[in-house]
């Protein structure tokens, strides 16, 4: 095949590499447009619902999408029966992120309150005090939903069995047992201005942000690009103007 002045002849084994890796890079640069996209939704969720007005728990509770809305929500902490939950890091400092139980009104319901950070101590053998209040709350807090899925590397709660009780993953069924009551199957993260919290930084951990997956796109299929022009110019030769 002549195009130009050169004479193009593909060699098998160049053109069978080229059409396993062609579509690979291809594949993994749409891949990462889709990743772009999904991420973008989030934060525009995120976003979205941080910008409506604060409603009722049992409003937001009561169906639709709730991830992320702000709430309002009121009754007594168990001060009594507190969750520490394991592995949470503020600043590249170990330590517990503090969960109670906020029991609503009348209703015998139950739902987790996550009231921020506080950091191990000198000991993991002595766990941090947990003040609080006793009396009445009104809580202010932004809807977290707990992840689908977990990873278990040996066993998934400390055997402590005193309170507050050191645990490792946000499994609410399990964390209901715990406490032995039913949770409302999700999270309130308290908001930041309330007196009753620790160190609260409530930013979304999106991972890889839409930006990087779209700049890791245009890299795989650079890579194509790339790919393609080496494979045309290893199997192309130019026309000799005496052949």
């Amino acid at each position: 095949m002549r195009f130009g002045g050169f004479d193009f002849r593909p060699a098998l084994w160049p053109t069978v590499a080229t059409l396993l890796l062609l579509p690979l890079l291809t594949g993994l640069g749409i891949w990462q447009l889709e990743r772009a996209s999904w991420k973008q939704g989030l934060v525009d969720m995120h976003e979205g619902q941080g910008r409506l007005s604060p409603v009722s728990f049992e409003a937001a509770s009561g169906g639709g999408d709730v991830q992320y809305r702000r709430v309002f929500a009121r009754g007594h902490y168990d001060m009594e029966h507190q969750l520490l939950l394991d592995n949470r890091t503020f600043n590249g400092h170990a330590g517990y992120h503090v969960l109670t139980p906020l029991k609503l009104g009348d209703s015998g319901k139950v739902v987790l309150v996550n009231r921020g950070w506080v950091p191990v101590g000198s000991s993991r053998a002595v766990l941090p005090e947990i003040p609080g209040t006793w009396g009445e709350v009104l809580v202010d807090a932004t809807i977290k939903l707990p992840p689908k899925k977990f990873f278990r590397l040996g066993e998934m709660d400390e055997p402590n069995t005193g309170w507050p009780k050191v645990v490792q993953q946000l499994r609410l069924d399990s964390l209901g047992q715990t406490l032995g009551v039913t949770l409302e199957p999700l999270i309130l993260l308290l908001d930041k201005e309330d007196e009753f919290g620790f160190i609260r930084d409530w930013k979304p951990v999106y991972g890889v942000t839409p930006d990087k997956h779209k700049a890791y796109a245009v890299q795989w299929f650079t890579l194509a690009v790339v790919l393609l022009i080496i494979y045309v110019g290893v199997n192309s030769k130019r026309i000799s103007k005496h052949g």
